[in-house]
């Protein structure tokens, strides 16, 4: 015997055992009304049954239908041709003569000099209100700190000095970004 055949009838056997289990407890749910159950699996039964047929009816005949005409359609021609067109293309180097050449990019720096507060610094006056700047770190320090300091945010302070974790040694020269707004 298949197993595969088996497994159509998985959901009828699951609903036997699930009316037997109800049947034999010995709770508030043995106080089922045994008709309204069965009919209700069937109910289901039939519904399942209904939806197959007008799947198997219906739906695979559509779809077959569509991909026979398929063949003389002259939409599907052109999207298949136009297709396997893009496909060559792109498997094939020698056709791909129309590629994009990558313009270059021009990027200006501008270098604003400020005076570097002294390490471990929070007078007000000594912290610049807009252009990057740089800082040693002093023992005690932490990014969120000197970020609160600066009117920055730790990530924009991790991102310029490309740090991928937020311990900070004492001497280290920090690159401070311009305020965050």
């Amino acid at each position: 015997m298949d197993f595969l055949e088996l497994l159509k009838f998985a959901p009828l056997i699951l609903g036997f055992a699930f009316i037997a289990f109800l049947l034999f407890r010995k709770d508030p749910f043995s106080s089922f009304n045994l008709g309204k159950l069965i009919t209700y699996f069937i109910g289901v039964l039939i519904t399942f049954f209904v939806v197959g047929w007008l799947v198997d009816s219906f739906v695979f005949a559509w779809a077959n239908d569509r991909l026979e005409n398929a063949d003389t359609s002259v939409e599907f021609q052109e999207f298949k041709n136009r297709s396997e067109q893009i496909l060559d293309n792109s498997f094939n180097d020698e056709t791909n003569t129309t590629a994009v050449q990558a313009q270059p990019t021009v990027i200006t720096v501008q270098t604003v000099v400020t005076a570097t507060p002294s390490p471990g610094s929070t007078d007000p006056s000594a912290r610049p209100d807009t252009g990057p700047t740089q800082y040693t770190v002093v023992s005690g320090d932490t990014l969120f700190g000197i970020a609160q300091r600066y009117h920055t945010t730790v990530n924009d302070i991790m991102v310029v000095n490309g740090l991928t974790s937020h311990t900070i040694m004492p001497g280290q020269v920090l690159n401070i970004p311009a305020p965050a707004n």
